[in-house]
């Protein structure tokens, strides 16, 4: 087959199932186009196929969000034409969209685009018209999702739970759940840990923010488990203010020398810090509907499943329906006591669920195992 174009509003570097989805597509096709937008100095290493199309100068994800209306309509006007012109032409036979922001552009230009090309359209995250700013690009985005897909092939989601929420889509559109499982592509590297020694390592990864645990984590840094140290690890973005505040306690408990914050990059070099630890923290306490329906929408858990990781999660109906089955998940309330008890559970048999936790991921939990059979009826469906 030929082309294939993806689009994404935000750089695919922050978005490990768009990489893993572009890593496969580029198996499928002779060549891939991203359009995105500039918000990462990294590029993914894919393969030579894919041609990655980065609209505007580079611009991080925070201060894009804080660029005034003029600058963001303009932006999206740039990424709808730039959309628009690697979508115009009879080599393109799919079009796959991420999220709402490329799907109301792509709603603005379908009478111009060849009614011949397939449209798939997966969702991340559900948007919601809560904190937009009326008539912003984000409100309009969120306001027609449900119109715009009135004229797509294809739907995906990353969790069954969320399929509730669009029970208008229409009957004939086939319908895929596409977990946010990491790839084979990705994390086929990973070689077994070496035997824990003096100082457990727990990574966190992903937004920084409260609902973590992260205040009773490095509250429990001032003590020790089975006669060992520990050490938190933060990868990710995190507000100022947040930063300080956990800096702060740290400083109260005399343990800021076992907090290591490492910040945004690019997502080649997460696996490598990941199987450095010993444990993930994968608990989220937050209660809106993204955070209710995260059993397979959570992609840092599996990250830490391909890993070798024992995960920490939050005990409720939501991660227990999809993962009380795996011997590597400890499920705490939160505090630190709890989150103490599971840790000294998980070094009791540490080695074993590390070799656990790989081969669920190899035989199960991967990206591959869900994405390839609804390729597979994306390309029937191009080739009837």
């Amino acid at each position: 087959m030929k082309r294939v174009v993806v689009a994404i509003y935000i750089d695919p570097d922050f978005y490990p199932p768009t990489i893993n989805a572009i890593l496969n597509l580029a198996s499928a096709f002779e060549e891939v186009v991203v359009v995105s937008r500039n918000n990462s100095v990294a590029n993914y290493h894919f393969p030579s196929n894919v041609l990655l199309k980065k609209v505007g100068k580079y611009s991080s994800v925070r201060d894009s969000e804080k660029k005034g209306t003029a600058a963001k309509v303009f932006s999206f006007l740039h990424f709808t034409y730039t959309l628009f012109k690697h979508t115009s032409g009879n080599k393109t036979k799919l079009v796959v969209l991420y999220d709402p922001f490329p799907l109301f552009s792509f709603y603005l230009i379908r009478k111009v685009i060849s009614k011949k090309k397939k449209i798939w359209y997966h969702n991340h995250d559900m948007p919601t018209l809560e904190g937009q700013r009326k008539y912003s690009t984000g409100w309009f985005s969120a306001t027609y999702e449900h119109r715009a897909m009135e004229h797509i092939d294809f739907f995906s989601l990353p969790s069954s739970d969320r399929k509730q929420f669009y029970s208008e889509i229409k009957k004939q559109i086939p319908v895929f759940i596409i977990p946010n499982y990491p790839s084979l592509k990705v994390y086929d590297r990973v070689k077994p840990k070496a035997q824990l020694k003096d100082t457990i390592r727990i990574i966190f990864q992903g937004f920084i923010s409260a609902g973590h645990s992260l205040e009773e984590m490095v509250e429990l840094l001032a003590e020790k488990i089975d006669g060992k140290q520990l050490h938190l690890i933060l990868k990710g973005s995190v507000k100022d203010d947040y930063k300080k505040s956990i800096n702060e306690l740290a400083l109260t408990y005399e343990v800021l020398d076992k907090i290591t914050w490492v910040g945004v990059g690019p997502y080649s070099d997460l696996p490598d810090l990941t199987n450095s630890c010993h444990i993930g923290n994968a608990i989220h306490r937050n209660t809106d509907i993204v955070s209710k329906t995260l059993g397979t929408a959570s992609n840092k858990i599996y990250e830490y499943a391909a890993s070798g990781l024992p995960v920490i999660l939050y005990d409720i109906d939501q991660f227990k329906k999809y993962l009380n089955q795996y011997s590597w998940t400890f499920f705490c309330n939160g505090s630190k006591k709890s989150i103490r008890e599971v840790i000294e559970n998980i070094c009791i048999n540490l080695p074993q669920l590390q070799q656990d936790a790989r081969m669920d991921f190899e035989n199960k939990l991967n990206f591959e195992n869900h994405f390839n059979p609804a390729m597979d009826v994306v390309k029937h469906s191009l080739e009837s």
